[in-house]
Protein backbone atom coordinates (compact mmCIF):
# COMPACT_ATOMS: atom_id res chain seq x y z
CA UNK A 1 0.00 0.00 0.00
CA UNK A 2 3.06 2.51 0.67
CA UNK A 3 4.13 2.55 -3.07
CA UNK A 4 1.23 2.87 -4.39
CA UNK A 5 0.26 5.92 -1.54
CA UNK A 6 3.39 7.69 -2.80
CA UNK A 7 2.61 7.38 -6.77
CA UNK A 8 -1.25 8.54 -6.26
CA UNK A 9 0.21 11.79 -4.72
CA UNK A 10 2.81 12.87 -7.19
CA UNK A 11 2.70 16.28 -8.69
CA UNK A 12 2.92 14.85 -12.28
CA UNK A 13 0.08 12.74 -11.80
CA UNK A 14 -2.51 12.32 -14.81
CA UNK A 15 -5.85 10.48 -14.62
CA UNK A 16 -6.07 8.80 -18.57
CA UNK A 17 -9.77 8.12 -18.61
CA UNK A 18 -10.28 5.64 -21.51
CA UNK A 19 -14.20 6.19 -22.89
CA UNK A 20 -14.08 4.28 -26.23
CA UNK A 21 -11.95 2.34 -28.60
CA UNK A 22 -13.16 2.50 -32.07
CA UNK A 23 -10.92 0.78 -34.56
CA UNK A 24 -8.50 -0.98 -32.33
CA UNK A 25 -7.76 2.75 -31.15
CA UNK A 26 -8.20 4.44 -27.32
CA UNK A 27 -9.98 7.51 -26.90
CA UNK A 28 -10.81 9.38 -23.92
CA UNK A 29 -9.37 12.35 -21.96
CA UNK A 30 -6.63 13.07 -19.68
CA UNK A 31 -7.33 14.87 -16.20
CA UNK A 32 -4.04 16.37 -14.12
CA UNK A 33 -3.89 18.55 -10.52
CA UNK A 34 -3.85 21.44 -12.08
CA UNK A 35 -7.00 21.94 -13.88
CA UNK A 36 -10.62 21.07 -13.64
CA UNK A 37 -10.65 20.57 -17.45
CA UNK A 38 -9.38 17.81 -19.08
CA UNK A 39 -8.17 16.89 -22.01
CA UNK A 40 -9.42 15.12 -24.81
CA UNK A 41 -7.53 13.09 -27.08
CA UNK A 42 -9.32 11.18 -30.38
CA UNK A 43 -6.22 8.22 -30.45
CA UNK A 44 -3.33 6.89 -28.56
CA UNK A 45 -0.86 9.38 -30.60
CA UNK A 46 -2.68 12.19 -29.63
CA UNK A 47 -2.77 11.05 -26.10
CA UNK A 48 1.25 10.59 -26.41
CA UNK A 49 1.75 14.18 -28.00
CA UNK A 50 -0.54 16.07 -25.28
CA UNK A 51 0.96 14.46 -22.28
CA UNK A 52 4.06 15.36 -23.43
CA UNK A 53 3.28 18.55 -24.52
CA UNK A 54 1.55 18.90 -20.50
CA UNK A 55 5.41 17.87 -19.35
CA UNK A 56 7.50 20.23 -21.17
CA UNK A 57 4.35 22.87 -20.01
CA UNK A 58 5.53 22.02 -16.29
CA UNK A 59 8.78 21.31 -17.49
CA UNK A 60 8.75 18.02 -15.07
CA UNK A 61 9.82 15.24 -15.58
CA UNK A 62 12.56 17.17 -16.98
CA UNK A 63 13.68 15.63 -20.63
CA UNK A 64 16.48 13.55 -20.68
CA UNK A 65 17.40 14.78 -24.74
CA UNK A 66 16.90 17.94 -26.14
CA UNK A 67 14.96 19.02 -29.34
CA UNK A 68 17.58 18.68 -32.15
CA UNK A 69 17.64 21.83 -34.01
CA UNK A 70 19.36 22.59 -37.61
CA UNK A 71 19.20 26.91 -37.10
CA UNK A 72 21.27 28.75 -34.38
CA UNK A 73 18.60 30.61 -32.01
CA UNK A 74 19.09 32.09 -28.39
CA UNK A 75 17.00 29.76 -26.60
CA UNK A 76 19.17 29.64 -24.06
CA UNK A 77 19.13 33.65 -23.61
CA UNK A 78 15.48 33.56 -23.78
CA UNK A 79 14.44 31.54 -20.62
CA UNK A 80 16.12 32.96 -17.27
CA UNK A 81 17.55 30.27 -14.94
CA UNK A 82 15.41 29.68 -11.61
CA UNK A 83 15.92 26.83 -8.95
CA UNK A 84 12.02 26.63 -9.29
CA UNK A 85 10.13 24.61 -11.67
CA UNK A 86 7.24 25.86 -13.94
CA UNK A 87 5.40 22.85 -12.65
CA UNK A 88 5.77 24.59 -8.34
CA UNK A 89 4.63 27.80 -10.00
CA UNK A 90 1.77 26.28 -11.54
CA UNK A 91 0.78 24.72 -8.49
CA UNK A 92 1.02 27.80 -6.34
CA UNK A 93 -1.29 29.72 -8.66
CA UNK A 94 -3.65 26.60 -9.30
CA UNK A 95 -3.89 24.24 -5.95
CA UNK A 96 -4.26 20.79 -6.86
CA UNK A 97 -7.36 19.15 -7.54
CA UNK A 98 -8.34 15.17 -6.70
CA UNK A 99 -8.42 13.22 -9.68
CA UNK A 100 -8.64 9.97 -8.46
CA UNK A 101 -12.25 10.31 -8.59
CA UNK A 102 -12.29 10.82 -12.54
CA UNK A 103 -13.64 7.47 -14.47
CA UNK A 104 -13.33 6.33 -18.22
CA UNK A 105 -16.34 4.39 -19.56
CA UNK A 106 -13.79 1.32 -20.38
CA UNK A 107 -10.52 2.07 -18.12
CA UNK A 108 -9.14 4.21 -15.73
CA UNK A 109 -4.91 4.32 -15.32
CA UNK A 110 -3.87 6.77 -13.19
CA UNK A 111 0.07 7.34 -14.59
CA UNK A 112 2.90 8.88 -12.72
CA UNK A 113 5.90 9.19 -15.48
CA UNK A 114 8.91 9.63 -12.84
CA UNK A 115 11.80 10.12 -16.35
CA UNK A 116 11.61 10.81 -19.41
CA UNK A 117 14.57 9.74 -20.83
CA UNK A 118 15.83 7.98 -24.22
CA UNK A 119 13.23 9.70 -26.01
CA UNK A 120 10.22 8.05 -24.53
CA UNK A 121 8.67 7.83 -20.51
CA UNK A 122 9.30 5.56 -18.08
CA UNK A 123 7.38 5.04 -14.54
CA UNK A 124 4.30 3.49 -13.27
CA UNK A 125 0.71 3.20 -14.11
CA UNK A 126 -2.09 2.29 -11.75
CA UNK A 127 -5.67 0.62 -13.45
CA UNK A 128 -8.25 2.15 -11.09
CA UNK A 129 -10.47 -1.12 -11.65
CA UNK A 130 -8.26 -3.66 -10.27
CA UNK A 131 -5.76 -1.74 -8.25
CA UNK A 132 -2.98 -3.47 -10.28
CA UNK A 133 0.27 -1.77 -10.16
CA UNK A 134 2.27 -1.72 -13.75
CA UNK A 135 5.84 -0.62 -14.05
CA UNK A 136 6.56 0.94 -17.56
CA UNK A 137 10.24 1.63 -19.36
CA UNK A 138 8.73 3.05 -22.59
CA UNK A 139 5.34 5.10 -24.02
CA UNK A 140 4.58 2.05 -26.00
CA UNK A 141 4.95 -0.03 -23.06
CA UNK A 142 2.28 2.21 -21.15
CA UNK A 143 0.23 1.91 -24.19
CA UNK A 144 0.83 -2.41 -24.33
CA UNK A 145 -1.02 -2.16 -20.61
CA UNK A 146 -3.74 -0.32 -21.85
CA UNK A 147 -4.77 -2.23 -24.91
CA UNK A 148 -4.39 -5.42 -22.36
CA UNK A 149 -6.32 -3.84 -20.03
CA UNK A 150 -9.00 -3.28 -23.03
CA UNK A 151 -8.71 -6.07 -25.68
CA UNK A 152 -7.05 -8.65 -23.69
CA UNK A 153 -4.29 -10.57 -24.69
CA UNK A 154 -4.12 -10.86 -28.19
Amino acid sequence: MGETKKALFARNLVCICIDSAEEGDLQGKIWHQYSDDSIAFGNVADMVIKMDNLYDQWDFPQKGLEQREFTSTKRSEELPRTDKLPIDEIQKKCGTRNIQNKKGELATFVVQVAFRQKATWQGRAICSENGKEYDFGSAKALIDIMDTKIHGER
